[in-house]
């Protein structure tokens, strides 16, 4: 057959008013709900047609359209903070730890070499058993004290920014008897996770052309329109039944749109070529809000305090993607991310070498720019601590860091780092 058509003006599938219950889990020890007032999805003007070796094809959709999505569910798992809350006491006690496995081992050969234990740290540090200079004994926030063959411990100094700690290792059991981590229990409990959207709609119009000749394959796909939204995502995480505990993720509004983007597949390249298109993603108004259970910890206060967020409230106004790909040669392409605490925009125009297999080299960069603008304290000091322990240091105008980029995009050079 070597003409063909198909033409077709509507096509979909639609649930109104779905609900749906059922108990889940090998104990039949949870269960879930779901709940959604409209789902539709499905094509308008769908025509293929066939000629000789060339096949076209022009979609319009697939259109969704999602309205009060409800997903309730119940399980017994793990608690989750506690086991956050766990790792984060590991963290901080990584240092004394390393130190102390590599003290006991010092030890021990001091004692097979002297046929006696060592009075004091002072002494392996003076006999060369250990080297202040080399981790983890180069952390002045930590010390050592050895009473062997009975304890060795390891306090905090005054330069240690928390609470003051003492960790005990016992050396007849050879054992680290007060961790502050052994006292999280990481039982399961009860969780309930709950999932609202108020609505999603997307639409899509489209060409698709194929070349099926064996000797000469290419594809062109033309997209007219792209639009894709979600409106009020809220994800709660609830333990225990308790909602003062619970941890609550919103997102406001979602955005993405394409539009006019031409792309060419031919045989003898390997990647598509990208003629024209215009593209923009939006994220807007996202919040984190973090129960107070994790919030007490001493790690993840310093963490709020650096970004600037008090009662745990996470936000991000605004993450944004915008492309513009034009006359088969030229890019441009802009990153913006705004928050409290930090504004991050990113704005690259490229020069697309058609002649080039490779990807990334073919495309070079030119008046290129990172913008980073530090807001909180926290997160200025973060950063000049970077520019400290990797002795650089980052161009900036005023308080906001400024690098500029050029050359090919697998290596480019960077402009602003000294």
């Amino acid at each position: 057959m070597r003409d063909a058509s198909l033409s077709l003006d509507q096509l979909f599938f639609q649930l109104n008013n779905l609900k749906i219950g059922a108990t889940i889990g090998d104990n039949n020890s949870g269960n879930a709900s779901f709940a959604l007032k409209l789902f539709k999805i499905g094509f308008e003007d769908f025509a293929i047609s066939n000629n000789n070796t060339i096949t076209e094809v022009k979609i319009n959709g697939p259109n969704i359209l999602l309205e009060d999505l409800k997903l309730n569910t119940q399980y017994t798992l793990p608690n989750y903070y506690d086991i956050i809350l766990s790792d984060f006491s590991e963290r901080r006690y990584e240092i004394p730890i390393d130190g102390i496995e590599i003290l006991e081992k010092a030890i021990q050969i001091y004692k097979t070499k002297n046929s006696k234990f060592p009075n004091s740290f002072d002494e392996l540090v003076i006999n060369q058993f250990i080297n202040t200079d080399q981790y983890p004994f180069n952390h002045p926030e930590w010390s050592y004290q050895l009473n062997i063959p009975y304890t060795l411990q390891a306090t905090t100094t005054s330069m240690y920014k928390n609470s003051p700690k003492n960790l005990i290792f016992d050396w007849p059991t050879k054992k680290i008897i007060n961790r502050e981590s052994d006292k999280y229990q990481k039982e399961i409990i009860k969780w309930n996770f709950n999932l609202n959207i108020n609505d999603i709609d997307q639409n899509f119009l489209s060409d698709l052309k194929i070349n099926i000749d064996p000797n000469n394959y290419n594809i062109d796909f033309y997209q007219k329109r792209g639009k894709f939204k979600i409106n009020n995502i809220v994800i709660n995480a609830v333990p225990n039944d308790d909602l003062f505990s619970q941890t609550v993720f919103r997102l406001f509004n979602m955005d993405f749109e394409i539009n006019d983007l031409f792309l060419n597949f031919i045989k003898s390249n390997k990647n598509p070529r990208i003629q024209n298109g215009r593209g923009d993603f939006l994220l807007k108004n996202f919040e984190l809000k973090l129960p107070p259970e994790l919030l007490a910890d001493e790690t993840m206060k310093l963490i709020m305090q650096d970004i600037g967020v008090r009662n745990g409230l996470i936000r991000i106004r605004q993450l944004g993607l915008k492309f513009h790909f034009y006359d088969n040669e030229f890019g441009i392409i802009s990153l913006s991310f705004i928050s409290p605490f930090l504004k991050i925009s990113f704005n690259v125009q490229l020069a697309i070498d058609l002649n080039n297999d490779d990807l990334l080299k073919s495309m070079q960069l030119f008046d290129t720019e990172l913008r980073i603008s530090p807001i909180s304290y926290g997160v200025r000091d973060i950063i000049r601590q970077w520019e400290i322990d990797n002795n650089k240091s980052l161009s900036r105008e005023g308080p906001v860091i400024v690098l500029k980029m050029s050359g090919s995009l697998s290596n480019p050079t960077i402009i602003g780092v000294d």
